[in-house]
């Protein structure tokens, strides 16, 4: 009888150990979902919403950096022109994007810091604190 309890008691041990890897597993999973294969999903959906949205005269960034306004949309190619009468027919994941994300980088920069700047404004800048004024002529 003793050696009956003993292994049950070890069989309950070792049930333990399996929940806790079972959920580790689980846990890494998720962790990889997360890190890996939404973001991944993620920039699929926006790369076909791009391939989709082309049309006549946008302006694009191909994947081997030429910059062109697109002429025709067809099915899977565009035809693109990147220089005066000189026109190339790719295929549409060959379009990174619109060129103005690519060629003015700061654009998007810019706008972050107008927006920064309208909220500092708007909480009033230490300059228009009256506070401060009269500490300065307290100490001259």
């Amino acid at each position: 009888m003793g050696e009956t309890v003993q292994s049950l008691v070890g069989q309950a041990a070792g049930g333990a150990g399996l929940l806790g890897t079972l959920t580790f597993i689980v846990g890494m999973f998720a962790v990889m979902y997360f890190l890996m294969i939404r973001p991944e999903r993620k920039r699929q959906s926006e790369q076909q919403n791009l391939m989709s949205s082309l049309k006549k005269g946008d302006e694009v960034v191909l994947t081997s950096g030429f910059v062109g306004k697109i002429q025709q949309v067809d099915e899977r190619t565009v035809v693109v022109e990147i220089a005066d009468k000189t026109r190339v027919k790719v295929l549409k994941q060959a379009v990174m994007g619109p060129a103005a994300r690519y060629l003015n980088p700061g654009a998007d920069a810019k706008k972050l810091d107008e927006k920064k700047d309208d909220k500092k404004d708007s909480a009033g800048s230490p300059a228009a604190n009256p506070d401060d004024d009269k500490s300065e002529k307290k100490s001259a």
